[in-house]
């Protein structure tokens, strides 16, 4: 009897990027989007006999990179955003992220714009990453397709 075969689909416009309610436009080829926590979960110690203990790492924060082309309007929107929080603090807010053929979902209430991208030009299309650092990512579900 053959194995079953599993088929699935990807559609890149179906993730979504909302940044203070604003939804990202623009991304650039290859990876648009990466997240991940800025430490480990847990970490082990262990005794000189052996013995071991797992301690819980509290930490819940984390980095994303959003990578949109140069000539993307959410670079204008980006830069007011980190230019007002260097001013008077006003620039971070809620970052989510979404997977819509599938159930995979980030959400941090307080992220903020690391630094303003590197402004490169070139014989092509350079982009621009963007970093955010997040207080917390407190739902970070890894999904699959659906």
């Amino acid at each position: 009897m053959p194995l079953p075969t599993m088929f699935l689909e990807y559609d890149p416009a179906k993730v979504t990027v909302v940044f203070r309610g604003v939804p990202i436009l623009g991304f650039s080829d290859g990876t648009m989007v990466s997240a991940e926590r800025d430490e480990d979960a847990f970490t082990k110690k262990t005794g000189t006999q052996g013995d071991v203990t797992r301690v819980k790492n509290l930490n819940r924060g984390g980095a994303v990179s959003i990578n949109l082309l140069s000539g993307s309007p959410t670079n204008t929107l980006l830069s007011a955003l980190a230019l007002a929080d260097e001013t008077d603090g006003s620039g971070k807010g809620e970052l989510r992220i979404a997977d819509l053929n599938g159930n995979t979902l980030l959400h941090a209430g307080i992220a903020w714009i690391k630094k303003l991208p590197k402004i490169e030009y070139a014989d092509d299309e350079s982009g621009r990453e963007w970093m955010f650092d997040c207080a917390a990512i407190d739902t970070f579900t890894v999904g699959g397709s659906t």
